[in-house]
C-alpha cells in the first residue's frame, strides 16, 4: 500500500524516467491492441510520446533554468510532425515488439479508464504489487520467518526491482513473471508438491512467453541447468526436482519452437539490431565475433565505472549466496540460476545505456537472499530464526523440523 500510493503520488512528478524507443513502440502495439488503424496507433502514441518529452523539458526549464524560463512549444511540434511522417523506426525494429504482445494487450484494456500512456504504467505497477507478495511466498516457502518475508518485499520495492519495475517497459512485468517460475521451481524441488508446482511454473513460463520470449528461453535453460545439479545430489533427488527438470526442458523447447513457428526474430535479429542502431546501419558481416569483442570492452569498464559504488552490487549478490546457502541448497540454485539470467541478457545486449534495466534479475539474489542474514543455527544445529513459525517445513529435505515435535 504504501508503495502503491508513493507512485501513485509521484506518478505526475519530474522524476519519471525519460522516454525512448522502446517505450514508443510499445505505445504504438497498445493503441493497435485497442483497435484503431495502424496510421492512428502511429498518431496517438506520438502524441503521448512527444507530450511526455515536453513535460520533462518544461519541468527542467521549471527547476533549473533562469527566472521566469518559458517551456518551448515548438518541441511537442517538431517531436510530433517527424514522429508521425518517419514513425521514427524501422520494420525490423518494429518485428522484436510483434513479438512481445502480452504487455501492450493488456494496457489497451485498461487503456478505456485510464489512457494508454497511463496504461502502460498501470499495468508495470500492477506486475510490480504481485511481485512484492511473490516475494513473501517464496521467502516463506524457502522457510524463512514472517519478518524476513517483510523484509524482502521491502528490498523488492526499494531496490531497482521496484524503481525499474514500474517504468513502462516490459523489465517489470518479466521479473515478476520470473519469481512466479521460482515459486513453481521451489514447490516441485524444495516442497514435492508436485501439481501446484507444475501448474504455477507452466503457466509462468506460458506468459512470460508472451511477455518477453526472449528472457524466458534464458529463464528455462538455466532452471534446467539448475535442475540438474540438485539431481546430482541425493537429498535433492526425488519426483519433484526430476518433474521440474522436464517442465523446465519442456519450456526451453515449446518457447524456441513456438518463436519459430510465429516467425519471431531471433538470436541473430537481436544482435544486429543492437550493433546496427535499430537496422539503420548495414548489417554486421560476423556478428558472434563482434559480439565477443563488445563484450570484453563493455565488462572492463561499465560495471566499474562509478567507483565508491562499483562493488556494492557485487557484495550484495556475494552476502546473498552466503546467506541463502545456510538456508537451502537447493534454494540457492535455483535463485542462482534466476539472477545469472540478468547477466546472460547484458551478455546478449551490451549497450551501455540499457545495463541498469537489462541486469535487473540479479537484484532478485538480494531480495531472496539478505532476509535469511538473520538465521541462526541454534544448539542442536537446527536452523532457527528470531520469529521462526511452527509447522515450517524443512525444505531440503521436504520434511517437518524435529524441533516442532510429533
Amino acid at each position: 500500500m504504501a508503495f502503491t500510493v508513493f507512485q501513485v503520488l509521484g506518478y505526475h512528478s519530474d522524476t519519471l524516467p525519460p522516454a525512448n524507443n522502446d517505450v514508443y513502440r510499445y505505445t504504438v502495439e497498445a493503441h493497435s491492441a485497442t483497435g484503431v488503424s495502424s496510421a492512428e496507433a502511429v498518431r496517438r502514441a506520438a502524441a503521448d510520446w512527444c507530450g511526455s518529452q515536453y513535460d520533462q523539458d518544461t519541468a527542467s526549464r521549471r527547476v533549473e533554468g533562469a527566472v521566469g524560463a518559458k517551456p518551448n512549444p515548438k518541441l511537442y511540434s517538431d517531436c510530433l510532425d517527424w514522429l508521425i511522417r518517419h514513425d521514427g523506426t524501422t520494420e525490423r525494429y518494429k518485428e522484436i515488439f510483434y513479438a512481445r504482445p502480452a504487455y501492450p494487450f493488456l494496457a489497451s484494456l485498461i487503456a478505456p479508464l485510464t489512457g494508454v500512456w497511463a496504461g502502460l504504467w498501470v499495468v508495470s505497477l500492477l506486475f510490480t504489487l504481485v511481485g512484492g507478495a511473490l516475494v513473501i511466498v517464496l521467502i516463506r516457502l524457502a522457510g524463512g520467518s514472517t519478518r524476513a518475508a517483510w523484509v524482502g518485499e521491502i528490498l523488492f520495492f526499494t531496490l531497482p526491482t521496484g524503481s525499474v519495475g514500474v517504468q513502462r517497459l516490459t523489465d517489470g512485468p518479466a521479473v515478476t513473471i520470473t519469481l512466479a517460475a521460482l515459486t513453481g521451481a521451489v514447490l516441485l524441488a524444495c516442497r514435492r508438491s508436485l501439481l501446484p508446482g507444475v501448474v504455477t511454473l507452466c503457466g509462468a513460463l506460458t506468459l512470460g512467453y508472451f511477455v518477453r520470449y526472449s528472457a524466458f528461453t534464458l529463464l528455462s535453460a538455466a532452471l534446467l541447468a539448475a535442475s540438474l545439479v540438485c539431481l546430482g545430489r541425493r537429498r535433492s533427488r526425488h519426483a519433484g526436482t526430476v518433474a521440474l527438470a522436464g517442465v523446465s526442458f519442456a519450456g526451453l523447447v515449446g518457447i524456441t519452437v513456438g518463436a519459430r513457428l510465429m516467425g519471431w526474430p531471433g538470436a541473430s535479429s537481436t544482435m544486429q539490431d543492437t550493433f546496427t542502431d535499430h537496422f539503420k546501419q548495414p548489417d554486421i558481416a560476423d556478428p558472434v565475433h563482434h559480439l565477443i569483442r563488445l563484450n570484453i570492452q563493455f565488462w572492463s569498464y561499465v560495471p566499474w565505472q562509478s567507483h565508491a559504488t562499483a562493488f556494492l552490487p557485487l557484495a550484495l549478490c556475494g552476502l546473498s549466496l552466503a546467506a541463502l546457502r545456510r538456508t537451502d541448497f537447493t534454494v540457492t540454485v535455483l535463485v542462482a540460476a534466476a539472477a545469472l539470467t540478468g547477466v546472460l541478457t547484458v551478455m546478449a545486449h551490451p549497450v551501455y545505456g540499457q545495463y541498469t534495466r537489462l541486469i535487473l534479475p540479479v537484484w532478485l539474489l538480494p531480495v531472496l537472499g539478505l532476509p535469511f542474514l538473520s538465521l541462526r543455527k541454534g544448539p542442536t544445529g537446527d536452523r532457527k530464526s528470531s520469529d521462526a513459525t511452527p509447522g515450517v517445513v524443512d525444505c531440503d529435505c521436504g520434511r517437518r523440523n524435529p524441533r516442532q515435535g510429533a
